[in-house]
């Protein structure tokens, strides 16, 4: 395996990782009303992750951008 086809997985499960705790957040908060003081916590949270998700993303394109010039190249 390459070094772009070990940065794509690792970036990859990073993402899912990411993810997956996000949408448990929202799970948790989904259980809670509307005054519970853990909300703000829990939202801030979410937000942070939700920021961290979007330059991985980024990074994953470029990483699979530069995966398909790799292998046109070798065409």
């Amino acid at each position: 395996m390459s070094d772009l086809e070990q940065d794509l997985r690792a970036t990859a499960e990073d993402i899912a990782a990411d993810s997956s705790r996000l949408a448990a957040l929202e799970r948790e908060k989904a259980d809670l009303g509307p005054d519970d003081p853990r909300l703000t916590a829990l939202s801030a949270e979410g937000e942070r992750l939700a920021r961290q998700i979007l330059p991985k993303t980024v990074a994953e394109r470029d990483i699979t951008d530069e995966l398909a010039g790799t292998a046109n190249a070798g065409n």
